[in-house]
């Protein structure tokens, strides 16, 4: 049993948390429990980021920037407006913003569309919670806004929503 002495011991911070800008992440909750929690190098809490259950979509979008050190828009794509928010918050608050030249990426009609195709499919499997309908709803007035879809369908699809 002399050669078990010899194992390199791994500190808990070393098994659980990677370097995430000025921060570290638990990639072990954001892996197993969707759950964002970031730290400072000495384990002290990032007071202004509290530990959040967050999306399947954002912690693949955070789980690939730790991978590959770059922005995948097209996942950033598939954020709601309140991830994407918290997502900036987390590039600036860790300086990531300015190391990873990050700007805002603009959804254009074709990604609402997919955003606006992605909703409709989860309505369909039975998901009807507000939060969805709310987001269709935003969607279908950028639609009307922008001459995507007529008024009178669009108002119809709207007022089904409701």
């Amino acid at each position: 049993m002399k050669g078990l002495n010899n194992i390199e011991k791994k500190s808990f911070k070393e098994l659980r948390y990677i370097p995430f800008g000025k921060f570290i992440i638990n990639h072990y909750q954001l892996t197993n429990n969707n759950i964002l929690l970031l730290k400072y190098p000495s384990l002290a809490p990032v007071v202004k980021i509290k530990r959040t259950i967050i999306s399947d979509e954002l912690k693949m979008l955070l789980e690939d920037l730790v991978t590959n050190q770059k922005i995948n828009t097209d996942l950033q794509k598939q954020l709601k407006n309140d991830e994407m928010l918290l997502f900036e918050k987390i590039l600036k608050l860790s300086n990531l913003e300015t190391l990873l030249n990050y700007k805002r990426h603009d959804m254009n009609i074709e990604d609402y569309y997919n955003r606006y195709q992605l909703l409709i499919g989860g309505m369909e499997a039975g998901n009807q919670s507000e939060e969805i309908k709310l987001e269709l709803k935003t969607i279908l007035n950028k639609f009307i806004k922008n001459n995507v879809i007529d008024n009178i369908e669009g108002f119809e699809l709207i007022k089904i929503l409701s």
